[in-house]
């Protein structure tokens, strides 16, 4: 997906406001984009909520990236997902991957307990 076409924007359901930046990545950590860095830091977060796909790539190497800066980290242990390997289903590499999460600092939580269902 490149900047400006189709399949760019996010998904409309997710709710994204007018004034919300979109940042693009060409690598597994977000942060890895300064822009993105840079801006979480002009919001005053002190920590970051990460949810997303791929388990095993993006979402481990941004929880890293997130923690590497000195952030609070909360990985939303119901909300990544992946696809089963060659030694390993989508369950048990999220299972896994929640349990490194954890053992790294991030606080793992399930979608009902994030939002307080």
């Amino acid at each position: 997906m490149a900047p400006g076409e189709p399949g760019w924007p996010v998904w409309p359901a997710l709710g994204q406001a007018d004034d919300e930046p979109t940042f693009a990545k060409s690598v597994r950590d977000a942060f890895s984009n300064p822009a993105f860095g840079d801006w979480v830091a002009r919001q005053g977060a002190g920590a970051v909520v990460i949810l997303g796909a791929q388990t095993d790539f993006c979402v481990a190497a941004t929880v890293r990236g997130a923690i590497a800066r000195g952030l609070g980290v909360t990985v939303v242990s119901d909300a990544h997902s992946t696809l089963d390997n060659a030694s390993e289903s989508a369950d048990q590499i999220i299972a896994r991957h929640n349990g490194e999460f954890t053992e790294a600092g991030a606080t793992v939580v399930t979608t009902k307990a994030l939002v307080g269902g």
